[in-house]
């Protein structure tokens, strides 16, 4: 008799945890980007050894696959593609790996896009590349609602 007590004992139990289960808290993850499309007006600079221009707007897309494509507008337009991943270290933070431009290959290397706290748009661009010819650029951007770019 005392063990039949027993098994209906974890049988409760578990009848409980059966139909208790969804309406029980669970611990939030965090939100995984999965991708953006974003445009900003804000300020910023392109700087390479030869030439300084100053960016006026960005558009950022994000894709569901992991690639991306960049476009800064200055009087003239640099366009970058390649990849991107979220950081471990912020949620609101993107690693981009530059891997071309309008030609594959003709640009190389890597950013930053820093995300707004509702994650829908961007605050800040950072990106450190080089040209095919070697010559390497900077690309600095902030949006309108943010800080200026040091």
């Amino acid at each position: 008799m005392n063990r039949l007590k027993r098994i209906l004992q974890w049988h409760n139990i578990l009848m409980l945890v059966l139909f208790a289960g969804p309406f029980l808290p669970v611990s939030a993850q965090t939100e995984q980007l999965e991708s953006l499309t974003a445009t900003a007006k804000g300020h910023g600079m392109i700087t390479s050894v030869v030439d300084e221009r100053e960016i006026t707007s960005a558009v950022v897309v994000l894709r569901q696959n992991g690639t991306m494509l960049i476009t800064v507008c200055a009087d003239l337009q640099l366009q970058a593609e390649g990849t991107w991943k979220a950081s471990s270290s912020s949620p609101d933070e993107i690693l981009l790996e530059i891997t071309g431009g309008v030609l594959r290959g003709e640009l190389t290397g890597s950013g930053k896009l820093l995300l707004t706290s509702d994650r829908k748009s961007f605050k800040q661009l950072t990106i450190n590349a080089k040209l095919s010819d070697g010559m390497e650029i900077t690309v600095t951007f902030a949006a309108d609602d943010s800080e200026p770019p040091n």
